[in-house]
């Protein structure tokens, strides 16, 4: 009977020893799947980064592409201007000089009459010709436009549009 009792006792700590070393494996694996599902995390992490990164570093270059392009777009309209301004040379050298002298004279009288106006309406002089409730909205939207126009024929056409000095006249 001391035998069988001793199989018993070595079957069940035999079968305890089995749970126990189940249970153990269980809760290593436990910790294990947590430390790849971290590692897997930070994986996941870095290469949502990377695409980021990948995706700023594309619209960067689109946006650089597009600059490039809005450049040589102004090039080839200020080289077609310059064209253009070349071949209506008349054979007439008075209607060249004339023309020639419609830019200088044209932007002061742009500037003139800007400060005619601003200085109208600063004084008062304006309000008997505008009813008072479109005044102030007339007045503000015909002044921005004389200054645009005068800076524009200021800023174009004795910038951009100059001869080149290569060229002989």
């Amino acid at each position: 009977m001391m035998e069988l009792f001793e199989m018993g006792t070595s079957a069940m700590s035999g079968g305890l020893l089995g749970m126990l070393g189940t249970a153990l494996g269980r809760v290593t694996g436990y910790f294990e799947q947590r430390a790849d599902d971290a590692q897997e995390r930070q994986r996941w992490a870095h290469e949502l980064q990377l695409e980021e990164m990948r995706n700023q570093s594309a619209m960067q270059m689109a946006d650089s592409e597009n600059d490039a392009a809005r450049i040589q777009s102004q090039y080839e309209n200020l080289r077609e201007s310059l064209r253009n301004d070349a071949s209506l040379e008349s054979g007439y050298r008075w209607v060249s000089a004339v023309r020639a002298l419609v830019r200088p004279v044209l932007t002061p009288l742009l500037w003139a009459l800007y400060l005619i106006v601003f200085f109208t309406v600063m004084s008062g002089a304006a309000d008997r010709f505008l009813a008072e409730q479109v005044e102030g909205d007339f007045i503000a939207y015909f002044i921005s436009n004389i200054a645009f126009t005068a800076s524009a024929a200021t800023l174009w056409w004795f910038g951009d549009r100059a001869r080149p000095m290569n060229q002989n006249r």
